[in-house]
């Protein structure tokens, strides 16, 4: 694959620096190149294109063409900052009209036709779950965690490159390659609040708790998300759900790479995990003994498979020869009759004697 062109934006430069920070190791591990794109602006997100649809875009598309200069294919962690990249790439490719309007802004044109891509799809694309796999050195099979898309990052599939806008699961591929134990659940897509968390908090909590909720009766004791602003929701406004609702959820959120870094060897203080406000440390560490534990009891299982196997084995190879020895002595029955003499041979025997 080509050198990706890569698109931090704004939280991940500053608030969700752990993100950054963890994939860019990742996708150093997994040799996957990428430059980051010179001289990046805000994308707009999010209140841009609310206010003024053709700023948006021209915002958006100066990104594009800074990226061009260092490749065809752009991607942008944060799942909002995606959109934004997206929708005005997917708008100036098929409206030459609306991009020479964007031009008119622009200081330099923007002619080119860059690709956008989400992290997942980076991940599947250029790295791939069996590369992964290869060089996963810590076992995180007793980490039980739900991947949670939020609403951008599933849908709509010509964005994101899923194959089911209420069903994605290129998260899933990717953790279950991990080693994680990844559970199903039917909250995946649903909103965490996003945004109105400021205008609004009442309603953020009230969604961030039914997320919360629904992660833990799934049988997770994790929550996995690729956004900042899913992550801040999650994590950060934890303890005001906690305090609205006399509820005491204690409920890590890892971010997608950082889950992939842990598996791959690298350590906790290397993905930052110390910058969360629901501290993931402790369970990460039970997790990791947990998983010692277990493939102990699975080898022992094993051996006393293997070993019950070789009994029935060694049974069945000594009936087999029991058989085969009594066979063989019945056949020397049935030909030793033969060898006695005939009546006429007794009577000639007898006369001489």
């Amino acid at each position: 694959m080509s050198t990706l062109a890569y698109y931090p934006g704004c939280s991940l430069r500053h608030s969700a620096a752990e993100f950054d920070v963890s994939t860019r190791l990742v996708l150093e591990a997994l040799s996957v190149e990428y430059a980051e794109v010179p001289d990046w602006t805000c994308c707009g997100s999010s209140p841009a294109h609310m206010t003024d649809h053709l700023l948006a875009q021209a915002l958006a598309a100066r990104n594009l063409r800074q990226a061009a200069l260092v490749s065809d294919r752009l991607f942008a962690p944060c799942p909002s900052c995606h959109q934004r990249e997206k929708n005005a790439a997917l708008e100036v490719r098929d409206d030459p009209a609306f991009r020479a309007e964007v031009n008119e802004l622009l200081d330099t044109p923007y002619d080119s036709d860059v690709s956008v891509l989400t992290l997942p799809e980076v991940l599947l694309q250029d790295s791939g779950p069996e590369k992964i796999r290869e060089r996963v050195q810590a076992d995180l099979c007793q980490l039980r965690v739900v991947p949670y898309y939020g609403c951008l990052l599933g849908r709509p599939k010509v964005f994101s490159g899923e194959a089911n806008d209420e069903q994605p699961v290129i998260m899933d591929i990717l953790l279950e390659a991990a080693g994680a134990d990844v559970r199903p659940w039917n909250y995946k897509t649903e909103c965490c609040g996003a945004s109105i968390g400021i205008p609004k908090a009442d309603i953020q909590r009230r969604l961030s708790r039914k997320i919360l909720k629904q992660a833990l009766e799934a049988g997770a004791e994790a929550v996995v998300v690729c956004c900042p602003l899913c992550h801040q929701n999650l994590d950060m406004r934890q303890r005001q759900v906690n305090a609205a609702f006399g509820t005491e959820y204690a409920v890590p959120v890892f971010y997608l790479t950082q889950v992939i870094g842990l598996a791959m060897g690298f350590t906790p203080q290397q993905m930052m995990l110390h910058k969360h406000f629901v501290d993931p440390q402790p369970l990460l560490a039970r997790a990791l003994e947990d998983a010692v534990v277990f493939r102990a009891e699975e080898a022992r299982i094993a051996a006393e498979k293997e070993a019950r196997r070789k009994v029935v084995e060694a049974a069945r190879a000594e009936k087999a020869a029991r058989r085969a020895a009594k066979k063989g002595g019945s056949a020397k029955g049935q030909v030793q009759p033969q060898d006695e003499p005939g009546p006429d041979e007794q009577e000639d025997s007898e006369a001489g004697e």
